[in-house]
């Protein structure tokens, strides 16, 4: 969400200029079945999907939400938000809940998430992740370890949301990280 009132390109000093005048508070609210779920190349099912996940990237605080749940939010003038929503997963055999979000030093941080499994007999969730940088994930519990392409690498478990660091890989493909339940 942007506001970009009371900004613009003036011709005659050849630059972006504020008239502050123009310039309000944009107030509105959100809900999860303002997304068009089936669009695009990959529509992502929601059937039966009780829980959402909503990272805003601003903040940089995560809210668990149902399908029928609103939000107000309201942006100064020249601010924005970016939300990123993802499904929530139950995996019953642990009660384990799980979304991943993304990159979140990307404005498309959802867009660099490329797969998304679980493999029940190792109690492992592994993403595969197209870019590098600050990767987050919803998980209801702490991993006990978590990994990239195989590896151990540290993570942080802050507010129901795993942190790691994906470095760019070595190679033109995509980094799985691995998150051990």
């Amino acid at each position: 969400m942007f506001n970009c009132q009371g900004g613009g390109w003036f011709r005659e000093i050849r630059s972006n200029k504020c008239a502050s005048e123009f310039s309000h508070l944009v107030s509105t609210k959100i809900n999860i079945k303002d997304i068009e779920w089936n669009s695009g190349k990959n529509p992502i099912p929601i059937e039966g999907v009780q829980v959402f996940a909503l990272y805003f990237s601003q903040a940089k605080k995560l809210k668990l939400f149902s399908p029928s749940d609103t939000e107000d939010i309201s942006l100064e003038p020249f601010n924005f938000e970016l939300i990123t929503v993802s499904p929530v997963t139950l995996f019953p055999k642990k009660s384990l809940k799980f979304a991943p979000i993304g990159l979140v030093n990307m404005l498309n941080n959802g867009g660099a998430i490329q797969s998304f499994e679980y493999l029940e007999a190792q109690d492992l969730v592994q993403v595969g992740i197209r870019g590098a940088g600050e990767m987050r994930v919803y998980a209801s519990e702490k991993p006990r370890a978590c990994g990239i392409d195989g590896k151990e690498v540290d993570f942080e478990y802050e507010e129901f949301m795993v942190v790691i660091q994906v470095p760019w890989p070595s190679s033109s493909k995509w980094s799985f990280v691995q998150y051990i339940f």
